[in-house]
């Protein structure tokens, strides 16, 4: 969220101009001709592209939060719906992220998208702190 945040502040959330894509690449650094043609700076356009990189980590650890809840706590309802909440609301938080760029920051939108990422961000901290205090 704080990386997203940094994206939109240095006015960067249109800097990777398509997408799931950077320029038609996944690495747009590899071809300096993007960035040397951008009407945006190599740290806009870097911030954007670390922003869905990081984001595409967290999707990835968010299921694993989720499948771990299911193993390990099995009796512990709060702990595994909370985290099964935080990855039901993932493909729509995704879904967000890509309408952002190509509905051109359209302001219901990239709110949307931020509320969503605080409500998985509640969720995952309900998973995390019942976890520890049942230890």
């Amino acid at each position: 969220m704080l990386l997203g945040a940094y994206t939109s502040a240095i006015g960067a959330g249109l800097s990777c101009p398509d997408w799931p894509t950077c320029y038609g690449t996944w690495v747009p650094f590899l071809q300096p001709d993007i960035i040397a043609n951008s009407p945006y700076s190599a740290l806009q356009i870097f911030a954007e592209w670390a922003h869905r990189g990081l984001a595409m980590t967290a999707g990835v650890l968010i299921a694993v939060t989720a499948l771990g809840a299911w193993v390990t706590h099995r009796n512990t309802p709060i702990v595994k719906w909370s985290a099964t909440a935080a990855l039901v609301l993932l493909p729509l938080q995704v879904i967000l992220g890509g309408l952002t760029v190509t509905e051109d920051l359209q302001p219901i939108i990239v709110t949307t998208h931020l509320g969503v990422a605080i409500l998985v961000l509640l969720c995952l901290l309900t998973t995390c702190l019942v976890a520890y205090l049942r230890r």
